[in-house]
């Protein structure tokens, strides 16, 4: 059986994966912003930085990032989708982690997200380099096991400053930054190669060929990884401004270079202009970060939420609803997208004035919380209330 059959034959799960994974996703990042809205809005609870950190990166945005790569892949590969196993790492993972941090059990819950890191690259490595994969990869494709092994290493920076003592301390807040910041910054360049072209235009990148000048141009994006990396230690080891700053102008000339995204939106389609946004507040929220280290905070937000979550977000509505048949409502102007990009604005702005204006801060964080809680509740009626019905007639892609 063909790859492109065993896709079509698979059970729904691993057909596409991103119905599952991108809901899961979602109702990990309540965990995660619910006890923040609690504690804003009625003063109940406790402040849970680390857990609210955990659920967000290591449990919502993972679940999309397995979505879209266990979507994704193997199409453009024309290889094996998911296995059985690998989407029940990918759907038991993300919940444990969640549940162990809510419980303090941070050693189960890092081994949880090594556990789906691991089974990532590896799924990632065999559609990208095995030998069954009927289609090479676009060159920028390479950030993808590249991204993985870059949070791989944080881990081990972590553990490696355990047995040295509270004198390396800075090894630790790398190895955090680099599982954190790195691998997803990673993926955004890898994956945006591909993505923000074929949304915004609909114009995918081509193959690399195994050798000659596409080899070079896969040995040039593993030194910019390289130089990513260095960036974080920069930022912990030599100057918080330099570090920031090198890394809004490296992500940004590789986004525009990659991603091509000095081009704005030419296909209809409402979300397609917010993930084009989303991509440039990242770099803009390095760059505000660098402003003011002392408040780097405030540009963090913008990048993780303004950023990485409206992306993540505006892809995933993209790819789930284009896979399941509604090719008229991905090109369509629905409220949902303008009303999703206004919430996290808010939440943004809400989320910064907790740190620019610490007397307001538990008010902005109950505005903040509830916007994203919006947000997130926008996303899920525009794609469940579509993917609890079957396409009709009207959904045929116009002539």
């Amino acid at each position: 059986m063909s790859a492109p059959e065993a896709i079509a034959t698979a059970p729904l799960w691993r057909r596409e994966p991103g119905r599952f994974l991108f809901p899961l996703g979602v109702l990990l990042s309540w965990a995660g912003v619910g006890p923040w809205f609690l504690l804003g809005a009625f003063d109940v609870g406790i402040h849970r930085g680390v857990f609210h950190s955990m659920a967000q990166i290591q449990g919502f945005m993972m679940c999309f990032v397995a979505g879209f790569l266990f979507t994704a892949l193997p199409r453009r590969t024309q290889s094996l989708p998911p296995a059985a196993w690998e989407m029940t790492v990918a759907l038991v993972a993300p919940v444990g982690l969640t549940v162990a941090a809510w419980f303090k059990l941070l050693v189960v819950a890092q081994a949880c997200w090594g556990v789906m890191v691991l089974m990532l690259l590896a799924f990632a490595c065999r559609r990208l380099f095995g030998s069954s994969a009927g289609r090479r990869a676009p060159n920028c494709f390479v950030w993808i096991p590249a991204s993985f092994t870059i949070a791989i290493a944080g881990a081990a920076l972590i553990g490696v400053q355990r047995g040295l003592g509270v004198d390396w301390f800075w090894i630790h807040e790398l190895g955090k930054m680099l599982i954190l910041q790195g691998m997803l910054l990673g993926l955004v360049i890898g994956v945006g190669g591909l993505v923000f072209p074929l949304i915004t235009h609909g114009d995918p990148p081509g193959d690399g060929a195994p050798s000659g000048r596409d080899a070079w141009l896969r040995a040039g994006h593993l030194l910019a990884a390289a130089l990513l990396v260095g960036t974080f230690a920069l930022e912990v080891n030599v100057s918080a401004r330099l570090g920031l700053g090198l890394r809004a102008a490296l992500v940004g000339a590789l986004l525009i270079g990659v991603g091509r995204i000095w081009r704005v939106p030419k296909v209809p389609g409402w979300h397609r202009w917010l993930a084009w946004g989303s991509a440039w507040v990242i770099p803009l929220g390095y760059a505000v970060a660098a402003f003011d280290p002392a408040r780097k905070q405030a540009g963090l937000h913008m990048v993780f939420v303004g950023g990485l979550g409206l992306l993540v977000l505006a892809v995933g509505a993209h790819v789930v609803l284009a896979h399941a048949g509604y090719q008229r409502t991905v090109r369509a102007r629905n409220w949902e997208a303008p009303a999703l990009g206004l919430l996290i604005l808010v939440t943004v702005v809400a989320r910064s004035l907790m740190i620019l204006r610490p007397e307001y801060r538990q008010e902005s964080m109950a505005v903040a919380a509830a916007a994203f809680l919006g947000a997130t509740l926008v996303w899920l009626i525009f794609v469940m209330r579509r993917l609890l019905t079957t396409p009709g007639p009207d959904e045929a892609p116009a002539p």
